[in-house]
């Protein structure tokens, strides 16, 4: 997290115009991002790239997707443009930078940010969840996910955020141009806790890591491969109230095998056919937020499917009564 100071032109208007942010809207022409009108809010599930094999990424219970387009992004200066074709919005300038104002209930917990992207650039860019203070900078970024360079066809990235809202700040999601190379932004979302659906939010306790000579110790060390592993989500509290129904999670692997996903469920039950990450690269490290249900004692599974491999750590951010 850090500060900057970028200009801001006709979108500073939008924010103060609209009491801090702009609406969000729907996600047009994107078929990597599914859509569905629910309450108000547009919501979405991202799924991975067409053919891929892979299920598509959990909605967690209780988290309301808030989704921008490519349409909604502006340029933030005169000297840069934004053009807007089938294959997203971008900028021709080099450092050039779109930005979309993005409406966030004061009080709620934003959880994570998905952005579906092109990078055909020679180095890899970022896409930012930013907090504006109307009455002027600095501009905070909250969150961010990595875009490697990936060609031409559609990556969808998701990175954990946690952090709440304040109802005298505006919200941004803005996108960096390199200097060579072309980056096209098609959709982004962010998934939001909403005020008062019971989330308690706790220092960050690592309650479970499979990589020897890493705490915590006691439990199962090794890598998990073509199977199931039961984890104690309470591994580490002290004083949780009797009716936790699940947690929230910063789930992340590392050494992973060439390809594949890994999913984190309630204990007892079938694995209801989701994933928490999917990874596409041998030996990759990947982190995102995730949520599980979990069974009276606390506890839910990890599954890592046939041909696939990874070690992998959790640490729970809090919890849901």
């Amino acid at each position: 997290m850090g500060t900057i100071e970028r200009t801001r032109i006709s979108r500073r208007a939008v924010l103060a115009g609209a009491g801090g942010a702009a609406g969000a809207v729907a996600l047009v022409g994107v078929p990597e991002i599914a859509r569905a009108e629910s309450g108000g809010h547009a919501t979405s599930g991202p799924a991975p790239e067409p053919a891929s094999g892979y299920p598509p990424l959990a909605q967690t219970p209780g988290l309301e997707y808030l989704t921008v387009s490519d349409y909604a992004f502006l340029a933030d200066s005169p000297s840069w443009d934004k053009t807007t074709t089938s294959t997203g919005a971008y900028t021709s300038a080099a450092n050039g930078t779109l930005s979309a104002p993005i409406l966030i209930p004061p009080a709620s917990l934003v959880a994570e940010l998905t952005a579906s992207v092109t990078n055909t650039s020679g180095s890899s860019a970022r896409v930012w969840i930013e907090e504006v203070k109307l009455a002027g900078p600095p501009h905070t970024n909250i969150g961010y996910v990595d875009v490697p360079t990936g060609g031409s066809d559609p990556q969808v990235v998701t990175a954990s955020v946690g952090q709440l809202t304040s109802a005298d700040r505006g919200y941004d999601i803005w996108l960096q141009t390199p200097t060579t190379g072309t980056i096209r932004i098609l959709g982004a979302r962010l998934g939001i806790f909403p005020p008062g659906y019971g989330f308690k939010p706790v220092a960050p306790i690592r309650v479970y890591d499979s990589r020897a000579g890493n705490p915590p110790n006691n439990v199962v060390k090794g890598q998990l491969s073509n199977g199931t592993r039961v984890i104690n989500m309470f591994n580490g509290f002290v004083g949780l109230p009797p009716n936790v129904q699940g947690v929230l999670t910063n789930l992340t692997v590392v050494n992973t095998s060439a390809s594949g996903f890994i999913s984190l469920y309630k204990n007892g039950i079938t694995w209801p056919g989701t994933s928490s990450i999917n990874w596409f690269v041998a030996g990759e490290i990947v982190a995102n937020t995730a949520y599980t249900d979990v069974d009276q004692y606390g506890q839910a599974v990890a599954k890592v499917p046939a041909n696939a491999s990874t070690d992998f750590f959790i640490d729970v951010v809090g919890y849901f009564t």
